[in-house]
Parts: structure tokens; C-alpha cells; sequence
């Protein structure tokens, strides 16, 4: 009797183990989890065997892309930016629950003057995606050239590129704000032979001694005048720093798709 009683005792527990286990792999919900965790099985060295990847399929599109699995683009899925052209190799992943997609955002790279400009399209900005368990699922990224309307304005926002050619580091300022460039994050000023990207808002009035360039402390420019006045929503604007340290206009338009074809 005392036998039998063990034997039932141990069927139990393994009956509650099993439970766990499978609602801990196949229905574990990850939509709000960042920090991924493989649910393969182990191998004999005790590390865990991934069975669940992803791969994006970047092949038929033209422009650097970023995947992020939130939505303020915080947490990055692949650890570099994949390159025109590419697919990336598998990443392991959690599945989702087979009536429920995975949600991945897309930062795409706008190639301007030798620097990449973020764009994320209103209606192309993600993409969902059904991930079985135990499976390897592919992800195409968007053939962006041929979906956005090529004379579509791209951006809200104004870029404004300055490239110093001054013997020494040169300063962009909106007032009395000093502006970080968006391409050298934390850095204040722009050294000599580097180009700098500033993403600011458009200002349709006159804006003449709104932004300022200073070569050094003592000297203080406008920008150059009066090709730029204003700062039309969606233009690129491109000025160089001479070697006297004066900025110079080079040329300004509006960013579409059509300057990519």
C-alpha cells in the first residue's frame, strides 16, 4: 500500500511538470517581452537549443534598414544595420500564439551626401508577422522604391548637412541653443572633414539670425543668405564651411523618392 502510494505521488508531480512545461514553451505570450529567451530544449552540454528563429530578407530593397521590436524604437533585433540588398543570418526568437502576429518597426536609411537620414513611412513603417514554435520564419523587408509615391515628400522635419572644411571644430546653434549634430551623438561641435547631420523643425518666416555657425568663439555667421531665409518642411539644405571658415550654400531640395531612381 505504501508502495502504491509513492508510485501515484510521483505521477502526480511529473502530470504538474509536463503542464508547466508546455504552457511555458508552445502558448507563452512575448508581445510585451523584451528580453528574449530561447525555449529550445537542452543539449548535453546544458546550454539551450534554440528552435524558434527569424531572418529578414532585406534583398529586394535599395536602402539600409534598422528592426526594432518596439514601437519608440528602443530594443534593436539585428545587431547591425542591415545592408541594402541582404538578408541577415537566423536570430532566435519567441513564438507567438498561432492567431497572434509579432509586431517589428522599420527604421529605414535615407543615403544623402554620404550620410543615412532616418525615415520611417507612415503605412510602411512595420511590419506583423505570424512566428510558429519550433520553426524558422522568414520576413521580407518593404521593396521601399517602388512602394512610396516617388514624389512623395519623405520627412516633416528639415536636414540640414554642414560639412566643415575649417581648420578648426565649427559650432551650429539656434539662438542661444547649441545643436548636436544627429549623426555624432553627444558631440557639440563638428570637427575639421566631417559632415554633420541636423534634423530641426521647418520655420516658414524668416529666419536669418535664427541659426547662427561659429568657426570659433569670437565669430558668429548666418546661415548663408539669401539662398536660405526660411526652412521648407521636407527640404535638405546643404552648406560647407570653407577654409576661411565662412559657410557657404551648396544646394537645397526637396527629399522625395524620386532622387533615389
Amino acid at each position: 500500500m505504501l508502495e502504491e502510494m509513492k508510485m501515484k505521488k510521483q505521477i502526480i508531480i511529473i502530470a504538474v511538470i509536463s503542464i508547466f512545461t508546455l504552457s511555458c514553451t508552445g502558448f507563452f505570450d512575448l508581445r510585451d517581452r523584451e528580453n528574449i529567451e530561447n525555449l529550445g530544449e537542452k543539449g548535453p552540454d546544458g546550454q539551450v537549443i534554440s528552435t524558434t528563429h527569424v531572418w529578414f530578407d532585406n534583398s529586394n530593397n535599395v536602402f539600409p534598414v534598422d528592426v526594432f521590436s518596439s514601437f519608440d524604437r528602443t530594443y534593436k533585433v539585428n545587431t547591425a544595420i542591415i545592408q541594402p540588398n541582404q538578408k541577415t543570418s537566423n536570430i532566435s526568437w519567441l513564438p507567438t500564439r498561432e492567431n497572434e502576429d509579432f509586431i517589428f518597426y522599420l527604421t529605414f536609411y535615407l543615403p544623402i551626401e554620404g550620410l543615412n537620414i532616418p525615415f520611417i513611412p507612415q503605412s510602411w513603417g512595420s511590419t506583423s508577422v505570424n512566428i510558429p514554435f519550433n520553426k524558422t520564419t522568414k520576413i521580407q523587408i518593404y521593396d521601399l522604391i517602388n512602394t512610396v509615391s516617388e514624389n512623395a515628400i519623405l520627412i516633416d522635419d528639415v536636414c540640414i548637412i554642414i560639412e566643415n572644411n575649417f581648420a578648426s571644430a565649427v559650432q551650429f546653434n539656434r539662438g542661444s541653443i547649441v545643436l548636436y549634430p544627429d549623426n555624432h551623438k553627444g558631440v557639440m561641435t563638428l570637427n575639421p572633414g566631417l559632415k554633420g547631420l541636423y534634423i530641426v523643425p521647418p520655420a516658414n518666416i524668416t529666419i536669418t539670425a535664427t541659426y547662427t555657425i561659429m568657426p570659433n568663439p569670437q565669430t558668429m555667421h548666418n546661415l548663408p543668405s539669401p539662398q536660405i531665409t526660411s526652412l521648407a518642411a521636407g527640404n535638405v539644405y546643404i552648406i560647407t564651411i570653407n577654409a576661411s571658415g565662412q559657410p557657404v550654400f551648396k544646394e537645397s531640395y526637396p527629399l522625395t523618392m524620386s532622387r533615389f531612381k
